[in-house]
This record gives structure tokens, sequence and C-alpha cells, in this order.
């Protein structure tokens, strides 16, 4: 059993005919809030209207990790805690995360790789996708 409670329901984002992009990658609108429990039972809430790139994987990669694999839902989660700092700042007046304090850049990285395992993500894919945002994701917190 996950510690998912809602479907992931997603819409592709279009300006004119073409899905809208941001650094080349494809965006996506939550239509439904999805929430996730953690180990420690804190729960962080994506909320429906979300704006998310998936998993943002360069696309030189895309063959081994497309960003739309069965990490979707651990990618959305972290997405909206790097876009909230954490959960420091609310998105559109609501708050994402149940405990007091946010997440750190390193804590919200163990959520991403906690979550994958949740979902049943292999474990070489795992720790390549969580490495991966160690290192090249240090701009992007609170972005």
């Amino acid at each position: 059993m996950t510690r998912f409670a809602g479907d992931l329901v997603l819409t592709l984002l279009e300006q004119g005919d073409r899905p809208q992009v941001r650094d080349g990658r494809s965006l996506w609108r939550l239509e439904r809030d999805l929430t996730y429990r953690t180990l420690a039972g804190d729960t962080i809430t994506v909320p429906q209207g979300f704006i998310t790139d998936l998993t943002s994987v360069p696309r030189l990669f895309w063959d081994l990790f497309p960003p739309d694999g069965p990490w979707t839902e651990a990618a959305v989660v972290h997405d909206a805690l790097y876009f909230t700092r954490g959960g420091l700042e609310l998105w559109r007046g609501r708050r994402v995360i149940s405990r007091a304090t946010p997440y750190s850049r390193a804590e919200s990285d163990a959520v991403l790789r906690e979550a994958m395992a949740d979902i049943g993500v292999g474990v070489a894919p795992r720790i390549l996708i969580w490495a991966a945002v160690r290192i090249g994701g240090t701009n992007a917190f609170g972005t």
C-alpha cells in the first residue's frame, strides 16, 4: 500500500497548438490535490493547479529516465517542495506541508528518494535520480 493519497491527474499546458515549455520541458497542471505521507508521518499536499515539468531530467538522459517515468508522483511532490522552498512559502495561499518547519533542500531530496521507494522505483534509478538532484538542484531550490 502506497503512502500517496489521491490520483495523479495532469493536463498538458498548451500555447496555441504547442505544449508550453520551460527549459525545454513540457509543463503540466495538477488537476487534483496529491498528498504524500512521509515515513515520519508528516503530509505534503501538492495542490490542484500546481504547475510541474514532471521529472527535470536533461533531454540527453530521457531514454534512460523519461520525465514521465514511474517516479512521476514522487517528482511532483519534490517539485512542490522545491518551488515552495521546502514548504516555507505558501502556494496560492495554501500550505504544502503539515509540519511546523520547512524542509531543507537535503530533506526535500530525501523525500524524493523515500517517495520513489514507496511507489516501487528500483534501487538503481532511485539512487541515480536522487544523486542527480543533489548535484544539479542547488540553484533550483526556491525558484
